[in-house]
């Protein structure tokens, strides 16, 4: 059996998601929204994941009625690109959650961190991983797709190239008026 709050080797985009036992009056607080940040200091919710310090954007806090309409399983399947089947023995158990959800990406977790290590009031539901796609497309053959690289058109010299060409040619010629002049004179 997989160990669910390990982190995967490799660049497998991975979420984690956790039920959240808190009200939702309750949640901003737990978010650290009203506390100072700061490298030494962790918010509830870090402490609680137990992986240290969390890139923000990369972690969601919501309440589960967020997306009644639409399922939890579909918005971890469709809207995140987690792997059908990674979920798919989850689903009814992730539609039917109710209250705080917490999901955590693997872009949250700093380089080292190789297992979380949740607390209360956290209880882990399950770990999606990325479906990975390796089929190779079919090459494109429509006639826009194949493109027109034409060599790049040819720039004139720059006024300031002329300018300097043009004084160089001025001071050469003021050196040989020179020389003849002291040659004819010596």
């Amino acid at each position: 059996m997989t160990d669910e709050l390990a982190i995967p080797a490799g660049s497998i985009r991975t979420v984690w998601v956790f039920g959240v036992d808190l009200a939702e009056q309750e949640l901003p607080g737990f978010r650290g929204d009203d506390r100072p940040g700061g490298p030494d200091r962790l918010s509830p919710l870090e402490q609680a994941v137990g992986a240290g310090p969390l890139e923000a954007s990369h972690v969601e806090l919501f309440m589960s009625d967020t997306l009644a309409d639409y399922g939890l399983s579909t918005y971890l399947t469709d809207a995140n690109g987690m792997d059908a089947e990674s979920v798919g023995p989850d689903r009814d158990r992730l539609d039917a959650l109710t209250g705080p959800v917490l999901l955590v990406f693997s872009g949250a977790l700093r380089d080292g961190i190789d297992r979380l290590d949740p607390k209360a009031p956290l209880s882990l539901v399950g770990r999606y991983t990325e479906s990975m796609n390796f089929t190779l497309r079919p090459p494109l053959r429509a006639q826009t797709a194949a493109g027109a690289v034409e060599d790049p058109p040819t720039k004139r010299p720059s006024d300031a190239a002329m300018s300097g060409r043009i004084a160089a040619l001025a001071l050469l010629v003021l050196f040989l008026l020179v020389a003849v002049m002291i040659w004819v004179g010596a």
